[in-house]
């Protein structure tokens, strides 16, 4: 008797954690904690594989027939999925043969967030009755399919307001991209301007005037630094973020980017420690990109932190992932701002507790960085306690 093929439907975020499943013929999912990156289902070596299969995801809203090889036992079987958009998550549906798949899916990619539940419930449901009742799998998805028929026209109304939304957000990024680079344009010449100006002038002007054209230097400096994030952002709101990913082992670009705050750390009288897992931890990641997450986490910690605190940067392994930690001993964020500052400008950009300025940008970057590599950034915090940015990136197989 031939065995039936396998069928795996799960939801997963933005970021590529499966956060709930509905069906695990291959049970892949069924003793493990939730939520967990999808890439643990598939063998070591397609893992990288994952990363592309949902950046395409985030950035068209579908991914159609890709193909991932499941360790099933002691065999390895090769199913097809295909996934889209469903409110804030993807749905992703995998079988053994593609047409089974669109049965399914075909109907399934958009749906209005507050009936998104029900739905699930609802296939859910007929999945395990139809297990337990022996239904034949065509019978079982001619059911499926009657059901999203009936939200279709729900959904065709919701899908040109998508589109419409959709047109408007790549317009305004667009926008926001040729205001931002005619801005550092004017900027570099202000800028250049004020150092010509501090070189001519140093021997033949007062202390009030040097003053001011230092004033004007820095925050030119800093207004520089404000529009080339705002550049960065812009980029990614498109969907335009390019990854130059290589082999990278993320203990040393760690410990690079604690040496880099040492100077400005030990200028504000805050101590910076560094514990990284004994060896190296391998993952194909962009370095540049990834290196500029480390030091705005660390540059954060220590721009928040008072003299005489403590700074700890930890590495370590956990399972299949890079877990990556920076705790400071600063004041704190309320509950109600924790995902606030992953958002651009999402709450008020405070002073630094020495009077540095904030984009209110950085840590918005960070999260889209992160999780175009597949992983995950978070925070855990209470007011008057510090606060503890943590981040995970999936490792290649062997970690190095």
């Amino acid at each position: 008797m031939a065995r039936e093929s396998p069928f795996l439907i799960v939801i997963c975020d933005r970021r590529g954690w499966v956060t709930r499943v509905l069906r695990d013929d291959p049970q892949l999912l069924e003793s493990l904690p939730l939520p967990r990156p999808f890439s643990s289902v598939v063998v070591p070596e397609e893992r990288i594989k994952t990363v592309n299969f949902f950046q395409e995801l985030r950035d068209n809203g579908v991914a159609l027939d890709w193909e991932f090889n499941l360790p099933l036992g002691e065999h390895i079987e090769t199913l097809h999925f295909y996934a889209g958009a469903v409110a804030e998550s993807f749905l992703v549906v995998g079988a053994a043969h593609h047409h089974q798949v669109l049965t399914l899916y075909r109907e399934l990619f958009r749906f209005r967030k507050d009936a998104l539940d029900a739905v699930l419930e609802s296939i859910g449901a007929q999945l395990a009755r139809a297990r337990e009742s022996g239904e034949r799998e065509s019978e079982l998805y001619d059911q499926l399919t009657r059901m999203n028929n009936e939200l279709t026209n729900m959904q065709r109304e919701l899908a040109k307001k998508n589109a419409a939304l959709q047109r408007l957000n790549e317009e305004k990024n667009r926008l926001m991209g040729i205001l931002a680079h005619d801005l550092r344009n004017a900027l570099s010449t202000l800028m250049l301007a004020a150092s010509t100006l501090q070189s001519l002038l140093r021997e033949r002007v007062g202390e009030t005037e040097a003053s001011l054209l230092e004033t004007l230097a820095h925050q030119g400096k800093f207004m520089a630094s404000l529009v080339d994030t705002v550049l960065d952002l812009s980029a990614m709101e498109s969907g335009r973020l390019p990854l130059k990913v290589e082999m990278t082992d993320l203990v040393l670009l760690a410990k690079r980017s604690v040496e880099l705050n040492r100077i400005p750390a030990r200028v504000k009288g805050v101590e910076l420690a560094f514990h990284p897992v004994e060896g190296s931890l391998i993952a194909e990641v962009d370095p540049v990109k990834m290196e500029q997450v480390l030091n705005n986490l660390i540059n954060n910690a220590v721009k928040y932190s008072d003299p005489g605190n403590k700074v700890e940067v930890r590495i370590s392994l956990a399972g299949d992932l890079a877990h990556v930690s920076v705790q400071d001993e600063g004041r704190g964020i309320r509950r109600e701002d924790m995902e606030k500052i992953f958002e651009p400008f999402g709450i008020a950009s405070e002073r630094g507790t020495a009077g540095e300025k904030s984009t209110g940008l950085g840590l918005a970057i960070a999260r889209r960085v992160v999780e175009a590599h597949g992983g995950r950034i978070w925070v855990e915090s209470e007011p008057g306690k510090g606060s503890t940015f943590h981040f995970t990136v999936p490792l290649r197989p062997g970690k190095g």
